[in-house]
């Protein structure tokens, strides 16, 4: 493994253990400093993300319930976003997958389930 591809995975490790430190510590919910959602505050309507600081917050915490509660798409992605964040920034991934998890039809795919989330978490008010 090469010293820069060793560096990258570093910072991704040293990272995710800040950012989860960081959510363990402070709850979206209730915290005046985290930031709100700006389509929300905006239009009323919920986007694909909203809830996802409090979905990690509850997670840390070991409460898979109210995570889903607040996003269950989300707590759903998970898995997918660290897939293509190791993918992106480490390249640890076999060439076979990294060919299908970049292909224009996966992409495609993961675009069309967004945005039906998107709309049916506001006709349904998840």
């Amino acid at each position: 493994m090469s010293k820069s591809r060793s560096v990258k995975i570093g910072i991704f490790v040293v990272l995710l253990i800040v950012l989860a430190v960081f959510y363990f510590s402070i709850n979206p919910a209730t915290s005046k400093y985290m930031p709100r959602c700006v389509f929300l505050v905006l239009t009323g309507f919920k986007c694909p993300g909203c809830g996802s600081q409090r979905v990690i917050h509850s997670l840390l915490h070991g409460n898979v319930v109210d995570a889903l509660r607040y996003n269950a798409f989300f707590v759903v992605a998970i898995p997918v976003i660290v897939l293509y964040l190791l993918n992106d920034y480490t390249k640890l991934l076999p060439r076979k997958v990294d060919d299908v998890i970049t292909h224009h039809y996966t992409i495609a795919a993961i675009g069309i389930v967004v945005v039906l989330w998107w709309v049916l978490r506001n006709v349904f008010d998840w």
